[in-house]
């Protein structure tokens, strides 16, 4: 525990602004959710959960990274759209997804904000009440996915008439985003007075203080402009800032014409962007001093992750902070990267 300790303080002093002396790391390897997903009873979910949760407490013991063993609520994109009325689809090969339930402006406007407690977040709450049970709330609790508001009612609605409803009817959109951060914030609000010691980021699976505020998963981005991003997404998401203390942001999209708008959110922590190398530069550029860069999606570049990390360093400014989330075939593999990324990511 006291390594635990001296890790999240680490982080902290990352995460934070203060002074660090190196870039973070954590180095991932096959683990028991491998090829499983996040559907069954709650108590399948929880018996998953925690073989997980047991094989991530010995890797804390076997991996010098900078991990911080969390009791997660492992769930797909589908949750908070299930909420609201969503069929999940399920064919045992993929991850779970929503379908639309709405294909009108009417219909969106019938919709009603669902209890949290009396919905499919009622289970969320249930699988992270029995994991405490099972380990206690020495280790944090991590959050279930969280999409954006934005990406939870493109979720709901069918993408088509959704996309043609922002331009056709865009009160009706807002008005549906409106319902989706109203419940959105009320599940996180419970979410840290249930488990007080917990991590808000559901993706990647590093650590940030909860009061660092809340990680969310922006992806609508790439396909709308970026007036209709300060529209229909910036008020909603600095809205969530404010409530939590920071927002982050996980983006697979090709969001490049949304940076500048990025840089209009209050109090921006982290940065997730799933892109090539030439991309991860870019960010460096954009975002060094305004936020921690979390590069995936680059590894190609070079013969190794480790190559490949050095050539992104080479392009670091004296103010860019960089956490890196790495995978490794087996525990041997693991430490070795490990090892090699502490001498690799000093500061200086």
């Amino acid at each position: 525990m006291a390594d635990i300790e001296k890790t999240k303080d680490f982080l902290s002093r990352l995460f934070g602004g203060r002074e660090f002396e190196r870039h973070g790391y954590k180095v991932d390897i096959p683990m028991p959710i491998d090829n499983k997903f996040p559907v069954g009873t709650v108590i399948e979910r929880v018996d998953l959960m925690s073989k997980s949760f047991e094989a991530e407490l010995k890797l804390t013991e076997l991996i010098d990274d900078d991990r911080i063993p969390c009791l997660h609520i492992w769930s797909g994109t589908e949750v908070f759209a299930e909420a609201f009325g969503s069929p999940v689809h399920f064919d045992g090969n993929n991850m779970p997804f929503a379908l639309p339930t709405v294909y009108s402006a009417e219909e969106a406007d019938k919709l009603h904000e669902p209890d949290i407690f009396d919905s499919s977040l009622g289970r969320i709450f249930e699988i992270g009440d029995k994991l405490v049970e099972r380990f206690g709330n020495v280790y944090p609790v991590r959050i279930c996915d969280i999409q954006s508001p934005l990406d939870i009612a493109a979720l709901i609605w069918e993408k088509e008439q959704f996309f043609l409803t922002i331009y056709e009817a865009p009160d009706a959109v807002l008005r549906l985003v409106e319902k989706v951060t109203n419940v959105v914030e009320r599940f996180v609000e419970e979410f840290k007075r249930r488990y007080f010691n917990c991590c808000l980021v559901h993706y990647p699976y590093y650590w940030m203080p909860p009061e660092f505020g809340i990680c969310l998963s922006e992806d609508e981005v790439g396909s709308i402009s970026p007036q209709a991003f300060e529209k229909f997404s910036l008020p909603y998401l600095n809205r969530l800032s404010a409530s939590f203390g920071g927002i982050s942001l996980h983006c697979c999209a090709n969001s490049i014409h949304q940076w500048d708008s990025f840089l209009k959110l209050n109090r921006l922590v982290t940065l997730n962007l799933v892109r090539d190398f030439d991309i991860q530069v870019k960010s460096i550029r954009k975002f060094s001093g305004k936020a921690v860069l979390i590069p995936q999606g680059f590894k190609e570049i070079e013969s190794t992750i480790q190559e490949s990390i050095k050539r992104l360093l080479r392009y670091a400014r004296e103010d860019t902070r960089f956490f890196f989330c790495c995978n490794a075939r087996d525990v041997d593999e693991a430490r070795q990267l490990s090892d090699d990324l502490r001498i690799i990511l000093q500061k200086f």
